[in-house]
């Protein structure tokens, strides 16, 4: 089938025109359907029906067509029968196809013949099948009933203005459209199609009544041949989001002729995106707001033909799989450096920023993506402690995770040293305390007792006991304080005052 239908086109052009002068039209209507036409139900075709005869009688129909063509839109016969000695396969040759004389050189003649095919292929084609019509050839373009959801497709070059149907249209019918047995012309719908590969004579082959609106067209598909540009029968479409990261997928859609190659082009706001010519594609960093296509291109004998898909949404930038929630290790009191353990984040960011935050408030000087510990002063004390972990990805969302909350504790001194006293123990003698090193720094401040009792005033780091006091058991009491640290108390040993 493909070859026959491939010398039917490239053949059909092949005679001589016959070129007669147009007649008179009314150019701004289309032919009335009959009175007879009383039914909703279409003609049934058997798609389609290449020449296995050579009978170039004019057929009927093929004259009744042709004259209802120049009759209503002007123009002329370029021939209908074509002797069976010339050229190849040809509908010509079995009298069931016309050459409608019009010219593409002539924006008159062209606007008319616009709207002859309008008619014809208007509703998926109602006209054509109740006419019997198969194919139609113009400007190099193709409309077939058994394809006419791909509406009209261009045709390869075949290397002349004449060859390229640019100065007339060729049409070819069934059987059942050359012999004028169909609704246009009898009122009934064909049920039952002529098929002369069916038998002999035009013998019918039985396909059903098909009745409008139940079943979608073409009632039959036939085989594009490869001589024709492949054309896309579903429209190529994306699989996927258009989401940094994400993989799409390139849905190129149904193409004929079967076994054409495809091939894809991604884009992005319409531009070709560099080196993006693979079934996926994976959105980067830089397309985010961009729509996303795919362009399909189809390739066969005849030659190559694209088509792109719808665009995408705008891409927008994609979120991290994971952000965990930042821990504070470490003992949270004043003085005490406590590092933030920021987890393990997916994917890896290109830089995390850490903020540290008292109540909620951002500690100055106490942030940066080097801000990885802190050490709560004195101010922080019985404060919240949070930190604030934000990542950074190019193409990502930038995101914040804090903390949970925890409360400063007052600090607590590393080296709390038992004071001890110097001097002799007599009255009148100097008693000195010593409170040792405190780690960190503290401030001192002393009481001195007497037998567990405070000597009033006796709040010098020195002391020199009285007659009152001999045979008293003298200590001194350190007291230790620092801002944000818990105070400490602590008393030396007692020595036993004596007599001077």
């Amino acid at each position: 089938m493909r070859n026959r239908l491939t010398a039917v086109v490239a053949t059909a052009v092949a005679a001589a025109l016959l070129w007669s002068a147009p007649a008179p039209a009314a150019v701004g209507k289309t032919p009335p359907p009959p009175a007879s036409l009383a039914t909703n139900t279409i003609d049934a075709h058997l798609g389609y029906m290449p020449q296995t005869t050579c009978t170039p009688t004019a057929k009927p129909g093929t004259k009744a067509l042709l004259s209802l063509l120049i009759a209503t839109w002007g123009g002329g016969s370029s021939g209908i029968s074509r002797a069976c000695s010339v050229g190849a396969t040809s509908e010509h040759k079995e009298g069931r196809a016309l050459d409608w004389h019009m010219d593409m050189k002539s924006s008159s003649q062209r606007a008319r013949v616009d709207k002859a095919l309008a008619w014809l292929t208007a509703n998926n084609g109602e006209v054509a099948y109740r006419l019997g019509v198969m194919y139609i050839l113009w400007n190099q373009r193709i409309w077939s009933v058994y394809y006419p959801e791909l509406g009209w497709r261009k045709m390869a070059d075949r290397g002349s203005y004449t060859a390229n149907h640019k100065n007339h249209v060729h049409i070819s019918l069934s059987w059942d459209g050359a012999m004028k047995q169909t609704s246009w012309w009898t009122g009934v719908p064909v049920s039952s199609p002529l098929n002369s590969r069916c038998g002999t004579g035009g013998a019918r082959a039985c396909l059903p009544t098909i009745a409008r609106g139940t079943l979608a067209w073409p009632y039959q598909h036939t085989e594009v041949p490869a001589s024709f540009l492949p054309a896309p029968w579903t429209t190529p479409g994306i699989g996927g989001g258009p989401q940094v990261d994400r993989t799409l997928t390139a849905v190129p859609g149904t193409w004929v002729p079967e076994g054409a190659e495809v091939g894809y082009q991604w884009l992005a706001d319409g531009r070709p995106v560099p080196e993006a010519t693979a079934p996926t594609f994976v959105v980067t960093p830089d397309l985010v707001g961009a729509a996303i296509r795919v362009r399909v291109t189809a390739t066969s004998e005849a030659g190559s033909t694209t088509k792109t898909s719808d665009g995408t949404t705008e891409v927008v930038k994609a979120r991290f799989a994971q952000a965990p929630k930042p821990v504070l290790a470490g003992t949270v009191a004043t003085g005490r450096t406590v590092t933030v353990e920021t987890g393990a984040w997916a994917p890896v960011p290109d830089s995390l920023t850490i903020t540290w935050k008292r109540d909620g408030r951002t500690i100055s000087g106490a942030s940066g993506v080097d801000a990885t510990s802190y050490t709560p002063t004195a101010s922080d004390t019985g404060d919240r402690l949070t930190v604030t972990v934000t990542a950074r990805r190019a193409g990502y969302a930038t995101t914040s995770v804090t903390s949970a909350a925890t409360t400063v504790a007052r600090g607590t001194f590393d080296t709390t040293p038992m004071p001890t006293v110097s001097g002799v123990p007599v009255v009148g003698g100097q008693l000195t305390a010593d409170p040792g090193t405190w780690e960190p720094a503290a401030t001192i401040s002393y009481q001195w007792y007497a037998n567990a009792k405070k000597i009033s005033g006796a709040t010098r780091q020195s002391y020199r006991p009285t007659a009152g006091r001999v045979g008293a058991q003298v200590q001194v009491r350190v007291k230790a304080t620092r801002p944000g640290y818990t105070t400490v108390y602590l008393k030396s040993v007692a020595v036993v005052v004596a007599a001077a």
